[in-house]
This record gives C-alpha cells, sequence and structure tokens, in this order.
C-alpha cells in the first residue's frame, strides 16, 4: 500500500505571529510545512536565519511554486482580504486568526466567494480542543447537568501573554481589547447554547491592569457572566462552572483542568458528599479525566479531517463573525452603560457600521 502523503501547509504573516505555528507544523508527521510569505524584508532575513524554508515576498508566488493545500493566515482577517480572494481563487483551503473584522458587507462577500470557488475559511479555534472545554460539551449534550442555567467562565492574563494575541491595537478600538479576550469563549459557548439574544458589559481600567465583565443571555434562556483580567500578576489561569437544573460542572487549576461534576446522589454513585449541616442535603461526586492531547494538536488534527474529507469546521467563518460582532456590542455596552439587544445592534463606527 502506498504512504499517504503529507498534508502540504504554507504560513503567511509576520514572523512574530507566524513562529509558534511553524515549529508546530515542522514537527506534525503528517504535515508538510511548504514555505512561509512574510511582508517585510526584515522578517524574511529572521526567517531565512531561524527557519530552513523557503520565504516569499508576493502570495502569488508562494501558491505558484509551492501549491499547498493548506494556507495559514497569521493576521486578522481584515487585513488579508485581499490576500484571502487570491488563495480563494486558487482553490486552498484556509486558516485565518481573528477577530473577523468585517462589515456585513464584506462577510457576505466572502461567503460568496468560498462557495464559488468551493473552499472553506477556517477560523483559528483552540477553546473547542481544550479538554476541560471538550469535556463540558461532551458532558452538557449527555444531559448530565440537565438544562445549562447559569455559566461563570473566569480569565486572568498577564500583559505579556495577551500582547502576542490577535487583539485590535487602533485607538478606536481600545475599548474593546479586553472584550476580544473572550472571544473564543464566546464561539464555544454560541456553539454548545446557541444564539445570543442580549449583552450587557462592564470595564474598568487601572494603569496596571484592565478588568471587564459581560453577561450573555442566550435565546435558549441560559445566561452566561465571563469575568476577566488583564494585567494580572500570576500567569494565565482560566476556570469556569456551569450549573443546570440537575446538577454542576466545573473546572479550575486547582484540580489539573479535570472536570469536576457534582449531581443529585444516585443509586449508582460511587462517591457521595453529605453536608455536615444538612445530612439529608447529598450529592454525586466524580472527576473526570482529560484527554492527554493539548488544544493546539487538537485544533491540527480537526484541520487535517477537513482537508481530507472536505468536511465542514465546527467553528464556521460565520460563528466566528457573530462572536466578533458580539464583542463588539459588550464594548458599546461598557462604553454606554446600557444593555444591548443583538438583533437590533448597530454599530455607527467601527468595523461593523453595516453590521
Amino acid at each position: 500500500m502506498q504512504a499517504k502523503q503529507p498534508m502540504k501547509i504554507a504560513i503567511m504573516g509576520y514572523r512574530a505571529g507566524a513562529a509558534k505555528y511553524a515549529q508546530r507544523y515542522a514537527q506534525h508527521p503528517a504535515i508538510q510545512l511548504s514555505g512561509v510569505c512574510v511582508p517585510s524584508m526584515g522578517d524574511a532575513e529572521e526567517w531565512a536565519e531561524h527557519v530552513h524554508l523557503t520565504v516569499f515576498h508576493s502570495l502569488p508566488e508562494l501558491l505558484a511554486e509551492q501549491k499547498p493545500d493548506i494556507l495559514h493566515f497569521t493576521l486578522p482577517v481584515k487585513e488579508h482580504l485581499a490576500d484571502l480572494h487570491f488563495a480563494a481563487e486558487a482553490g486552498v483551503l484556509m486558516i485565518c486568526e481573528k477577530p473577523f473584522g468585517l462589515s456585513s458587507t464584506d462577510m457576505n462577500q466572502l461567503v460568496a466567494m468560498c462557495k464559488q470557488h468551493g473552499v472553506k475559511i477556517i477560523p483559528s479555534h483552540e477553546a473547542l480542543f481544550r479538554p476541560d472545554y471538550s469535556d463540558l460539551a461532551r458532558q452538557v449534550r449527555a444531559g448530565v447537568i440537565g438544562s445549562p442555567g447559569v455559566v461563570h467562565v473566569r480569565r486572568m492574563m498577564t500583559r505579556e501573554e495577551a500582547g502576542g494575541s490577535h487583539l485590535p491595537s487602533s485607538s478606536a478600538h481600545r475599548n474593546g481589547t479586553i472584550m476580544a479576550l473572550f472571544i473564543e469563549e464566546i464561539e464555544f459557548m454560541c456553539h454548545l447554547l446557541g444564539e445570543v439574544e442580549s449583552v450587557f458589559a462592564q470595564h474598568i481600567r487601572k494603569e496596571w491592569a484592565e478588568y471587564a465583565l459581560l453577561t450573555l443571555k442566550y435565546q435558549c434562556g441560559t445566561i452566561v457572566n465571563l469575568e476577566g483580567m488583564l494585567g494580572y500578576p500570576i500567569p494565565e489561569s482560566s476556570e469556569f462552572e456551569m450549573a443546570g437544573n440537575q446538577g454542576i460542572i466545573r473546572s479550575s487549576p486547582k484540580m489539573s483542568t479535570s472536570v469536576e461534576i457534582r449531581r443529585v446522589s444516585s443509586p449508582s454513585a460511587k462517591y457521595v458528599i453529605t453536608d455536615c449541616a444538612h445530612p439529608k442535603h447529598r450529592s454525586e461526586f466524580s472527576m473526570v479525566s482529560p484527554a492527554f492531547e493539548d488544544a493546539a494538536d487538537g485544533f491540527m488534527r480537526s484541520v487535517l479531517h477537513i482537508a481530507a474529507h472536505k468536511a465542514d469546521p465546527d467553528i464556521t467563518l460565520q460563528d466566528s463573525w457573530k462572536a466578533a460582532v458580539i464583542v463588539q456590542a459588550a464594548a458599546y455596552s461598557a462604553k454606554n452603560g446600557q444593555a444591548v439587544t443583538m438583533k437590533s445592534f448597530r454599530l455607527t463606527e467601527g468595523w461593523w457600521r453595516d453590521a
């Protein structure tokens, strides 16, 4: 039997944003990293020194010579719009970083372009493949806690950790910077719970830190609270808790990224907790071990599956765009001190002026 050929992947973007992907792709047994396209001569020289790859200065040249199966854009989509159109015409599957800073007119054109050329754009998304989040989704869909009622998510990051992320940097978008830290959580929760009905947000900025609290009400009735601090004095930390009408699922760093599930006591319960003050109040307790695969590996596995089977990504282009609009709605809410109804949200300035 003939050995399966590795998937050819090329990268376009500045070296700082592309280096982590280049290293992972180069080490993956099912991937051949075929080249990089950089917009500046300085970046090209750095690539030549650190990575044994052919460096191109134009996308047409890279596509013509290397003919990659997948092209990974490591800058936000609004900075790649013309290149996305060119790659689509070449029939290349694309991965693109967030946020999708486009008007709805541009987004509709992008969707139409993909349909015309039979290609897909995969938003770069790793939260769906985090062991704790994948466990959460599996347990919720299995009905372990019944119908989700309230979700609490907390993220803490140092400014150094956020500095390399794909956050909006212009002064017009500063109010949305910390909000954009939640974009993958919002994508994940929308994937799990459906459409957002309304958004209310609060934002506080000090010299050394920013704090934000977003409350999303979903059409299914679930309330999701997203709490975050940028400028946290210790390494990145995240945790969540989801309460349903039959139990609670929670995960935190103290639990070694496993998911803790508490349910009303059942005859099959292996571990039971009894409240000393209320002996009749008993609950089942279990620890669910995560899979031994990090989020980046899970995302790459998903990309290879999509490329091989022409499947649709779990988080689509439209899903990621909706999450980006929710981020802007949160920034608008925090600035104006009022809740935003998503059906009637119209941003008069910024990326989504005709959203």
